[in-house]
C-alpha cells in the first residue's frame, strides 16, 4: 500500500478502531507493522540539518552494525508481519556491506512495500540493478538544494555531480530493464537558505521520472549541534512556493507532499503508529530496549511485555487518554 494512501486512511479512522485493527492483526498474525531498518549507525555525510552533523550523537568506539546473522533473524521476526519495510531511516544504508541484499530479504518474506532512503552518493550500478531486480518499490533520495552551491554546503561531503550521475543511472537502468519500480521520491528538507530556490526545482530535476516530491521543513530533534530554525516567519512565502509546485507537479503527474512550516504540538494521528505499529530496528535498539532479539522470539517478547493487554487498554480508555507523541504532523498530500 502506498505511503500516501496510509496517511489518508490514518486521518479518517478513530484511534480506538485502529488499535482494534492492530489487536486483531496481531492475534491472527496478519501484516500490520511498519518496519524502519537501519543496518549500520554511520553516514558518509555531515548534513547541516541532520543529527549526524553533531559528533556527540555518535557513541565512541567501532561503528555499530548488524551482522548478516542479525539481519536474517530480524527478517524472520518482523518481515512476515510487515506491510512496509523502509531501509535507511536515520543513517546511510549504502555504508552497509551488501545493502542490496536487504531488499532481496524483504522480498523473500513477501513484504508488499519496500523502500530505500539514501543520499545517493555511494550507489553503484551493480547494487542498484540488484535492488531493482529484487523488487524495490520506492527509492527516496535526500536532497537539500536545487543549486550546486546550496546542495554541497548543506550536505557536507557530497558531490553535486555524483548525485545527478546516480539519479541518471537509476533512470537509465529502469529503462533498460523495462520496469516502473522503484518509484523515485525526492525528499527535500527545507530551511531558510534553500527555500526560495525551490521555485527553480524543475529547471534541474525535470528529466528524472519523479513519482513523489516531498517537501519537509526541518525538524527540531532536540539537543544537537545542528542549527534548527523555526520557519513560522516564512510561512506565507513557503505556502506560495508550495502552491506553485503543486501546479507544476500536477501537470507532470507527480505526487506532491508537503509539511507545515509552523512549530506544532503533538500529532494525534501518529499515536497508534508509534505505540502499536512502528518497529524501529537499528544496532543501538531493536524496537524496545528490553527486547533481546538474539535470544528470544518476537512472540515470546510480546507475551512477556503484555503487548495485547497494552493495546486492549488503549481501546478501552478511549482517544482522550491515549499516550502523547512528539512526532510532528505528517506531510499533506497536495497533488
Amino acid at each position: 500500500m502506498k505511503s500516501e494512501t496510509l496517511l489518508r486512511l490514518n486521518r479518517l479512522a478513530p484511534a480506538r478502531l485502529k488499535y482494534a485493527a492492530v489487536l486483531l492483526a496481531d492475534m491472527v498474525h496478519a501484516r500490520h507493522l511498519i518496519v524502519r531498518l537501519d543496518p549500520i549507525m554511520a553516514c558518509n555525510l555531515r548534513c547541516g540539518m541532520c543529527y549526524f552533523s553533531d559528533e556527540k550523537f555518535l557513541p565512541p568506539g567501532p561503528v555499530r552494525r548488524f551482522s548478516r546473522e542479525d539481519v536474517e533473524r530480524l527478517g524472520e521476526q518482523f518481515f512476515p508481519l510487515a506491510l512496509q519495510v523502509h531501509i535507511g531511516c536515520g543513517t546511510e544504508p549504502t555504508m552497509y556491506k551488501g545493502y542490496a541484499g536487504l531488499v532481496a530479504l524483504a522480498r523473500r518474506h513477501k513484504v508488499p512495500f519496500i523502500g530505500f532512503t539514501t543520499n545517493a552518493q555511494l550507489l553503484t550500478a551493480p547494487h542498484l540493478r540488484t535492488m531493482i531486480e529484487s523488487g524495490l518499490t520506492e527509492i527516496t533520495l535526500s536532497t537539500h538544494g536545487v543549486h550546486k552551491e546550496t546542495y554541497e554546503r548543506l550536505m557536507v561531503g557530497a558531490s553535486w555531480e555524483t548525485y545527478h550521475a546516480n539519479v541518471r543511472m537509476l533512470r537509465d537502468l529502469k529503462k533498460e530493464l523495462g520496469v516502473a519500480n522503484p518509484r523515485l521520491r525526492i525528499n527535500y528538507t527545507v530551511n531558510s537558505s534553500n527555500l526560495r530556490e525551490l521555485r527553480q526545482f524543475f529547471t534541474r530535476f525535470d528529466d528524472y521520472d519523479i513519482s513523489v516530491l516531498q517537501i519537509r521543513p526541518m525538524d527540531n530533534i532536540g539537543d544537537t549541534a545542528y542549527h534548527w530554525e523555526d520557519l513560522s516567519s516564512l510561512a506565507g512565502e513557503y505556502h506560495d512556493i508550495v502552491g506553485e509546485l503543486q501546479q507544476q507537479c500536477r501537470a507532470r503527474g507527480i505526487r506532491l507532499m508537503a509539511g507545515e512550516p509552523e512549530v506544532q504540538a503533538e500529532n494525534k494521528y501518529a499515536t497508534v503508529y508509534e505505540t502499536a505499529v512502528l518497529r524501529v530496528l537499528n544496532p543501538n535498539t531493536v524496537w524496545r530496549e528490553d527486547y533481546d532479539f538474539r535470544n528470544q522470539t518476537y512472540r515470546e517478547y510480546l507475551r512477556k511485555a503484555g503487548f495485547r493487554r497494552e493495546v486492549l487498554n488503549y481501546i478501552l480508555r478511549g482517544d482522550r487518554s491515549l499516550p502523547r507523541t512528539n512526532r510532528l504532523a505528517s506531510s499533506r498530500v497536495l497533488s
